[in-house]
């Protein structure tokens, strides 16, 4: 990486703490592009060339997030065999990041949802790091039979991701009481064998 990469992904990091910190201080709604540039210290021309909304910046965060613990994940996701324990991996990952700050969070999976159904929704530049490693799980799957193969591997991942984002829901808002690895499991096993008796 050369000096201008690192300083665009210097300033970029700044403006993802910045506006995280208003997020938190102000709430996400009542924080303004215009505050979140103030408080990077750049003009709001210079913000917009990073983020086109603070959807972005917030997806931004989750992503970096993702990228800090992927190393520490790829070990731990490599341990585990088959494609049913390497999803349970992935959810426990997920929840890990989640559980972090459930209003953010809230906010994330809202803003991912829209973009799974926006005109850029097959664009691989918007895909989640978490899209990408279940995309890697269902492919693998398909490559060694464990999965069908009729149906295009995105089709998978997109439900998998929905079933997830359920769970989620459920386990944050929910009444029912499952206990967490049991539930995790019934998530797992509807996203590969269905809801057939």
């Amino acid at each position: 990486m050369n000096r201008r990469e690192r300083k665009k992904e210097l300033t970029k990091d700044k403006i993802i703490e910045c506006a995280i910190e208003l997020f938190k201080e102000k709430g996400f709604n009542e924080t303004y592009m215009e505050e979140i540039a103030e408080k990077t210290d750049i003009s709001k021309g210079t913000l917009y060339n990073y983020f086109e909304d603070k959807e972005s910046i917030l997806g931004g965060y989750f992503q970096s997030n993702i990228a800090e613990y992927r190393e520490e994940f790829t070990v731990s996701f490599n341990e585990h065999k088959g494609v049913k324990n390497q999803l349970i991996n992935i959810i426990d990952f997920i929840n890990s990041l989640m559980e972090s700050n459930i209003q953010l969070s809230e906010l994330y999976l809202n803003h991912r949802i829209k973009t799974i159904f926006s005109d850029k929704a097959f664009d691989e530049a918007h895909r989640s790091g978490i899209e990408s490693l279940i995309l890697k799980v269902i492919k693998e799957g398909q490559d060694k039979k464990e999965l069908r193969q009729d149906i295009p591997v995105l089709i998978m991942a997109r439900n998998f991701m929905f079933l997830y984002m359920n769970f989620f829901t459920l386990r944050t808002y929910g009444n029912e009481s499952l206990e967490e690895d049991y539930a995790k499991s019934l998530l797992v096993e509807l996203f590969l064998n269905g809801a057939k008796n």
